[in-house]
């Protein structure tokens, strides 16, 4: 049985507070994330506590995001100011990091990087960064979802490369931004696995 992790209070909180369908969303993540753990060996419990708080500020709208990532002073780039949604990860690990909810650097920059991945993810944000978009219900949205399922269960270095590749190809088709650091993961991963 995977273990599921004893939630702060204020998190727990938070989670009541998001809509029924990001609610839901959550706790499929949650589920394929304490798998990844389990069939990788990182450690469940903080894989769990990094899943429940990654969309914590995925319902804000794009208005609120940019305010919000300016007042607490994060960074914005040009692809995050004109596709603000990119910023709920951001924005949620500071929420957390701000209000001593979450101390753990490794579940803070699993909620950070859980949209578009970063070069130098840990285990446990990469199964989180891959459990989000394995959620049965982004089937639709990401038709390559199977083979990215595949490839994240036998090693999550291919199952991260697997879907970014697979994403950046539907941007390109759309002629929609790519994150630079989707980009920079992906040429990273690239090095790493040909060495």
């Amino acid at each position: 049985m995977s273990a599921i992790a004893e939630l702060p209070d204020l998190l727990i909180r938070w989670l009541n507070a998001l809509p029924e369908g990001l609610q839901a969303h959550v706790e499929r993540v949650r589920g394929i994330a304490r798998e990844l753990a389990l069939v990788h060996g990182i450690d469940q419990v903080l894989t769990d506590t990094a899943a429940a708080a990654h969309d914590i500020a995925r319902h804000l709208p794009a208005k609120r995001l940019l305010e919000e990532a300016e007042s607490l002073e994060l960074a914005v780039s040009d692809v995050e100011r004109a596709a603000p949604i990119l910023l709920h990860g951001a924005v949620g690990a500071a929420w957390l990091d701000q209000h001593d909810t979450i101390t753990d650097t490794d579940i803070l920059e699993a909620v950070r990087w859980h949209t578009s991945a970063h070069p130098d993810l840990s285990p446990l944000g990469q199964a989180v960064f891959l459990a989000d978009k394995l959620d049965p219900a982004k089937e639709r949205a990401y038709p390559f979802q199977q083979e990215v399922r595949e490839a994240a269960f036998l090693d999550m270095h291919q199952g991260v490369l697997a879907f970014i590749d697979g994403a950046i190809k539907l941007h390109i088709e759309r002629h929609e931004l790519v994150h630079p650091m989707s980009s920079e993961t992906r040429n990273r991963l690239i090095i790493s696995l040909s060495c």
